[in-house]
C-alpha cells in the first residue's frame, strides 16, 4: 500500500503542476518528500495534528526525525490549537514560531451542529468519546457514584461511542449499582449527536489525554450544551470555567462531581447565559470561517 502511495506522491510532485504541496500526515510521508526535495524545490505546507509529533512508538519517533528537516524548510506549519503550537515548539526547538499557523482541523459545521430549541433542564448529562484507556469514562462513573451515594443526587448519564473498553464500562456500571441511571448507547452519527446535545444539560469531557483540539467539546457548545471538561491540553482554550462550562482536575472524580453540582445549583438564567456563552465561543471554530482564514493564509504565503 505504501509503495503505491509513494509512487503517487512522486508522480504528482514531478509530473503535475501544483502550486504547493500540503502535507497532512508528516511522519509517514517524510521519507518520500525528503527524496523529492533533493531534486525539486517546491512550496510546502505541513499540517501537524497530534500523534505525528507526540509519538507513541519507535517507528514514529524515527519518522519524526526524518520529518524535522521538512518542518524546518516548510513555508507554513499548520496546527489545531494554541496548546499544540506550544507543544510542537517545546518538542522541536529549531522551528520558526512565525511559520506556525493555528487552524482548528476544519472547524465545526453550523449546519450539522446547531442550537435547535429552547433549553430546558432535564437532569441529563452525556459522554461522547471513545470508550478507551485515558478517555475518562471511568472517572465519570466514579463521579456518578459519588453523586448518588454521597450527595443523594440522581442524574441520567448517557454514554456514546465505541472502543476497546466497552465491556469494562458495562461491568463497572453494573458493579457500582448505576444501571438505572448510566446507559450505554454505542456510536452515533453527527446528525444524531446534534439532537443528543440539544437534549442534554451538559457534555462531560473527562479525558486524561493531552488532546490537540477536542472537537467533541466544540460541537456540543455549538448546540448550546455547555461542557465540563478536564483542565488539560487544549480544553481550557474553549472551556472557560464559570463562563462557557467548567474545568476540573484531570482524573479527579470528586472534583468532577463538585463541578456538576455547581452547575445545577446555578439559577436558570445563569444556566442559559452559560449556554449562550458556549455558542458564542464555538462560533470561533465555525467551519466556513475556519476555511476562509486557512485560504487567506495560504494565499498570503504562496501567492
Amino acid at each position: 500500500v505504501y509503495i503505491v502511495f509513494y509512487l503517487s506522491i512522486l508522480y504528482k510532485v514531478f509530473f503535475t503542476n501544483y502550486d504547493l504541496v500540503y502535507n497532512h500526515q508528516i511522519t509517514h510521508t517524510a521519507p518520500i518528500l525528503r527524496l523529492c526535495r533533493l531534486f525539486k524545490k517546491f512550496p510546502l505546507a505541513m499540517n501537524i495534528h497530534g500523534s505525528d509529533v507526540v509519538t507513541v512508538d519507535r517507528i514514529s519517533s524515527v519518522l519524526l526525525k526524518v520529518a524535522i528537516p521538512l518542518l524546518q524548510e516548510a513555508n507554513l506549519i499548520v496546527v489545531p490549537s494554541k496548546y499544540f503550537k506550544n507543544e510542537v515548539l517545546k518538542r522541536i526547538h529549531s522551528l520558526d514560531e512565525n511559520k506556525i499557523f493555528i487552524s482548528p482541523s476544519g472547524g465545526v459545521s453550523k449546519y450539522e451542529f446547531r442550537n435547535e430549541q429552547e433549553r430546558i433542564i432535564q437532569k441529563k448529562i452525556v459522554y461522547v468519546s471513545r470508550i478507551d484507556k485515558g478517555k475518562g469514562w471511568d472517572v465519570l462513573l466514579d463521579a456518578m457514584k459519588i453523586l448518588r451515594k454521597e450527595k443523594n443526587i440522581n442524574l441520567i448519564c448517557e454514554f456514546y461511542g465505541h472502543g476497546e473498553f466497552v465491556n469494562d464500562l458495562l461491568e463497572k456500571i453494573k458493579k457500582d449499582g448505576l444501571s438505572d441511571i448510566c446507559i450505554y448507547y454505542g456510536a452515533k452519527t453527527h446528525s444524531e449527536l446534534s439532537t443528543i446535545y440539544n437534549n442534554a444539560d451538559l457534555l462531560i469531557f473527562p479525558t486524561m489525554l493531552y488532546e490537540s483540539l477536542g472537537l467533541v467539546g466544540i460541537e456540543s457548545m455549538m448546540c448550546g450544551c455547555p461542557v465540563i471538561g478536564s483542565n488539560i491540553g487544549c480544553l481550557p482554550e474553549f472551556i472557560i470555567s464559570g463562563y462557557s462550562g467548567f474545568l476540573f482536575e484531570p482524573g479527579n472524580a470528586r472534583d468532577l462531581s463538585d463541578c456538576i453540582i455547581r452547575y445545577y445549583e446555578l439559577k436558570d438564567e445563569d444556566k442559559l447565559m452559560i449556554s449562550k456563552n458556549a455558542i458564542d465561543i464555538a462560533q470561533e471554530y465555525e467551519m466556513e470561517q475556519v476555511s476562509k482564514n486557512m485560504i487567506a493564509k495560504l494565499f498570503e504565503i504562496f501567492r
